[in-house]
């Protein structure tokens, strides 16, 4: 084990304390960006362009969108509906998982000093068709293709992002764009001169140049120390390394700029493929990391049981058997399942005083900001700003820098602590997990148990989260005593446990409140139908030793899965809210969340 040498005075590693800093600027530079959007009550004016000189002008304002749902506009009856489109109305630059046609109108007044070579930037790489049609009084005079379902060849200009090229001369002209992806329809839009964008562009590529070295770094040394230590867990972080690197390159257009830009069949399938198999190398390193095969087996055999269906998953998008979009799921789905199964581990870890086990968290808490404002980003749900664009890479080079001191203080670590970690795993498990009264789940049993029912969940297998909520119990403990109420606790666990199958989750969270989940119901009907039951087994009279029968009662709140999300913190909240809203309506009863 590390010496807590590592910690600063407080008790927290320096990483651990620098990473928390950094999400909450993060989560409050969310807060910010969430609250951008597009909130246009009058038509776009036209863009007027008046000199070449200065910052590029803002398109967003200026834009009017034409949503094509089934794909089958073109070019012609698209500008005969032009009078139809309107101003986007979503976070800049960003409409999310739109699975149809977007056309985007940008109507241009140049003046003389601004006539010339300008070009149209269409700022993220992973779209698959983009074309451009300009007009010049109402008449087409150009029409552009590029994409990454174009070879490099066929593109209008082979760039790391869309660049199409426009000769404007004075007076007024229109641009009419299409675009459609498989992915997120991200689009954010700049009209700059050639000279403006090569210096920018030479910024960008300098420091995607600069991200790929530390990755290849990175690659490099744990192959290196693998062939040195014979250690699995340095092939497992090359993996994650060379995933992420491979991601970030394709994401960001290097790869289809320089690398394969003749196989656009590769950039549509290597993202997913990329960050499947960076969770498959996180699933087996955090688990060689930790140890978790010496503590708790099953847990590791259900490590390894996940990396596995991800490397399937990588497997079946690139030989074209799942589609992208599938493969984003399975990425959504199981991205932060490693972190959520081996996190009661490392917190134990880092509490009993290992270094490395807080330098893993301190990973993750980067990483998982960075994931956050991924899913954001993808969703629909953050404008499309650099920052936000970037935030993904930022996060995940900084947990393998992590990682990195990760493994150079695990395996000695490791060793030391192997046969205390054996000795004392179980029984911690059990103490941190149970509630001592009821024995039943507490609360960080319940968010570890939590994980695999929540991750089965899907259309006609739902999972319900029931939150309840005792009613008269106070008066109880008021008149009768405190081990009066703790009789009336026990014996209201053992009904709940007596409603519900073995399979399912029983937990006590709080001091009267209690959450029942249970899984594989075919839909909303029947887990209405068990929150009645829980509700009638509460009902009868309880028996204590000293006093009469006691009566209560419970309001529940119920969240569905995956109706209502995936995260049992997210689901929990949600069923309060519905628990206290049906406290409000009188009490006694089932409430779903709306």
């Amino acid at each position: 084990m590390i010496a807590s040498g590592d910690r600063t005075e407080a008790g927290w590693p320096a990483g651990l304390r620098a990473a928390l800093r950094c999400l909450l600027l993060l989560l409050a530079l969310l807060a910010g960006l969430g609250a951008v959007r597009a909130q246009t009550a009058s038509p776009p004016e036209v863009l007027r362009l008046d000199s070449r000189d200065g910052p590029a002008p803002d398109l967003w304002r200026h834009l009017r969108v034409l949503r094509d749902d089934a794909g089958r506009l073109d070019f012609d009856t698209a500008r005969a509906l032009a009078g139809q489109a309107q101003a986007a109305g979503t976070p800049r630059a960003n409409f999310g998982e739109y699975p149809g046609t977007l056309w985007i109108f940008l109507d241009l007044e140049v003046g003389a000093q601004a006539a010339g070579e300008w070009l149209l930037d269409v700022a993220y790489p992973a779209l698959d068709e983009v074309d451009l049609q300009l007009l010049r009084d109402d008449r087409p005079v150009t029409l552009l293709h590029t994409g990454d379902r174009l070879r490099g060849s066929a593109r209008a200009l082979l760039a790391r992002t869309h660049l199409l090229p426009l000769s404007l001369q004075a007076g007024r002209h229109r641009l009419v764009l299409r675009v459609h992806t498989s992915g997120s329809l991200i689009a954010p839009l700049q009209l700059v001169v050639p000279e403006v964008h090569r210096r920018s562009e030479e910024r960008a590529q300098l420091v995607q140049g600069l991200a790929a070295g530390v990755m290849l770094s990175l690659l490099l040394y744990s192959l290196a120390q693998w062939y040195s230590l014979r250690d699995r867990m340095f092939v497992y972080y090359g993996l994650s390394v060379l995933s992420l690197g491979l991601f970030q390159i394709a994401f960001h257009g290097i790869g289809m700029q320089h690398l394969w830009s003749e196989h656009p069949d590769l950039a549509e399938r290597l993202p997913p493929v990329c960050v499947l198999l960076g969770i498959t190398g996180t699933f087996l390193f955090v688990d060689r990391a930790l140890g978790i095969a010496e503590v708790l087996p099953r847990l590791s055999r259900l490590m390894h049981a996940g990396g596995l269906v991800c490397a399937a998953a990588a497997l079946l998008v690139l030989c074209d058997l799942l589609s992208y979009r599938d493969g984003q799921r399975i990425a959504k789905v199981l991205g932060q399942l490693p972190t959520l199964l081996a996190l009661p581990v490392a917190w134990r870890r880092w509490r009993q005083g290992d270094a490395a086990a807080g330098y893993l968290l301190a990973g993750w808490t980067v990483y998982t900001s960075g994931v956050l404002v991924l899913a954001l980003l993808i969703s629909g749900r953050l404008p499309a700003t650099p920052l936000v664009l970037h935030g993904f890479q930022i996060a995940s080079l900084t947990e393998m820098v992590m990682w990195l001191v990760v493994t150079g203080v695990r395996v000695a670590a490791l060793r030391r602590a192997a046969e205390q970690v054996r000795h004392d795993g179980e029984r911690l498990r059990r103490l941190a997990e149970t509630d001592a009264l009821t024995g039943l789940l507490n609360r960080r049993g319940l968010q570890q148990a939590a994980g695999p029912a929540l991750a089965r969940a899907r259309p006609g297998h739902a999972t319900a989260l029931f939150l309840l909520d005792l009613d008269g119990f106070k008066p109880v403990n008021d008149r009768f005593g405190h081990q009066a109420g703790d009789q009336v606790l026990a014996e209201v666990a053992r009904r709940l446990q007596a409603q519900v199958r073995q399979s399912d989750l029983v937990a006590r969270i709080g001091g009267d409140e209690f959450v029942v989940m249970a899984t594989g119901l075919p839909d909303e009907p029947a887990a209405l139908r068990l929150g009645q039951a829980l509700l009638d087994a509460i009902a009868p009279d309880i028996e204590v030793v000293q006093g009469p029968p006691c009566r209560v009662g419970a309001t529940i709140g119920l969240a569905m899965v995956p109706a209502d999300g995936h995260d049992i913190a997210v689901l929990l909240e949600r069923a309060d809210q519905a628990m206290y809203a049906g406290k409000q309506a009188g009490k006694r009863q089932v409430r779903r969340f709306t």
